[in-house]
């Protein structure tokens, strides 16, 4: 039997969002036809009924279909759908594969209970060049709550760092910026960056460790000399946006921490704008706004931003382009910067903020919690302003978001 593709579900679920109703007979199959036909896109009532189980069995549908679907929710095409969909919260069952000896979140999370790491060098040889970023997703956001909680804490860092697929789950995609208790950046200094020799992934994690002292401490961070070496005999052009986000906000940091920032902060916003309009991906050019953005703001270069025609213009465009189910920390940050931005200005602009589910992200809680708290601020009124901007402030400095009061105040 055809295993439908995850991404096949995700569209299922978008579509019934907006419809409004379930399709689960043929009389609302039906409806949902005739709506699309008004649209001058159509697809028939048999085809939707056996696309959402109506009418069994499963059939993978034509990529004209897809197509057709995928414009009803406003994207350009099925390609363009599934390219925006990595932080929907797919149900892990649909990528079991048990029935093989392929990849399975499953299996993973059974051998991470009972942290098995002999079935763990085995789940990790099943993994493929060209799993999908939602499986990929998935499994790193299982492996990453694990390691957080577990009693062999340092064994299973250590096992993850001599593994290729361990980089690639934990130590360069979960990324977790809380840090608790610095065990990430200690994970990373005493066995992932004596296995790296890739000068792109020295960069992040050098970047990594002056953004932590930076935000957290206030204090410049004894890796920025080696990071400083590395950019010197890397391209931009290469640059994964991660990478080139963290280039651009740790050279920022770096010159707020010197003290010359007042003095270079502009040929800095024309960095961050050059390489904002060099990516095409919206979720790609929201990281890269974000992370130099909260280092600007960190050294108090708020109300210049507020003021830059071009930077403002970028902002804009992101939330005016934002979709339903394409939601991250980066445009939960830009989200707050429009609201403030919109506040400072006293703009009479209606928009009603969005939230991320509890269940997302929970390697940058603290930062979504610290914006989310903010954003409750903007429009909170009487005792709930004074409770949350009293716990709000408290919270920020605890956690090392004291950007997030800059922002605000």
């Amino acid at each position: 039997m055809t295993q439908p593709n995850p991404y096949i579900f995700a569209i299922c679920n978008q579509i019934e969002r907006k419809l409004g109703f379930k399709i689960k007979d043929i009389a609302s199959a039906t409806s949902f036809a005739d709506l699309l036909a008004c649209q001058k896109l159509h697809v028939s009532t048999h085809t939707i009924a056996r696309l959402f189980g109506v009418v069994r069995p499963f059939r993978s549908p034509y990529k004209e279909t897809l197509n057709i679907l995928a414009n009803y929710l406003e994207y350009r095409n099925w390609e363009d759908f599934c390219d925006n969909q990595t932080n929907i919260p797919f149900d892990t069952n649909y990528f079991l594969t048990e029935a093989s000896d392929g990849f399975s979140l499953a299996v993973l999370q059974s051998a991470l209970i009972n942290e098995d790491l002999d079935s763990l060098k085995t789940i990790f040889k099943n993994v493929k060049n060209n799993e999908s970023k939602a499986i990929i997703f998935s499994a790193a956001e299982l492996l990453g709550l694990h390691v957080r909680t577990s009693k062999n804490q340092s064994a299973l860092l250590k096992f993850l760092a001599e593994n290729s697929m361990g980089h690639l789950f934990f130590y360069e995609c979960f990324v977790d910026e809380d840090n608790i208790n610095n065990y990430f950046s200690d994970a990373l200094i005493h066995y992932y960056l004596p296995k790296v020799t890739n000068n792109y992934r020295l960069l992040f994690a050098y970047g990594y460790f002056i953004s932590q002292k930076a935000y957290k401490e206030q204090i410049a961070s004894e890796y920025i000399d080696k990071f400083l070496e590395v950019t010197k005999i890397i391209s931009k052009e290469k640059c994964h946006f991660h990478e080139i986000s963290r280039w651009l906000e740790c050279l920022i940091l770096i010159d707020g921490l010197t003290g010359i920032l007042e003095n270079t902060w502009e040929l800095h916003v024309n960095q961050i704008l050059e390489s904002f309009h060099f990516f095409k991906n919206d979720y790609e050019k929201a990281w890269v706004l974000v992370r130099p953005m909260k280092a600007l703001i960190q050294f108090n270069s708020k109300t210049k931003l507020f003021n830059h025609l071009a930077f403002n213009t970028a902002v804009d465009y992101l939330i005016k382009n934002q979709r339903a189910g394409y939601y991250s920390v980066a445009l939960y940050t830009i989200q707050l910067y429009w609201l403030c931005k919109e506040t400072y200005f006293k703009s009479k602009v209606i928009y009603t903020p969005f939230r991320i589910s509890n269940t997302l992200f929970q390697n940058e809680s603290d930062e979504k919690l610290s914006v989310e708290f903010a954003v409750a601020s903007l429009f909170a009124t009487g005792d709930n302003k004074k409770i949350i901007d009293k716990n709000l402030k408290t919270f920020c400095k605890e956690k090392g978001t004291i950007w997030v009061m800059k922002m605000l105040g």
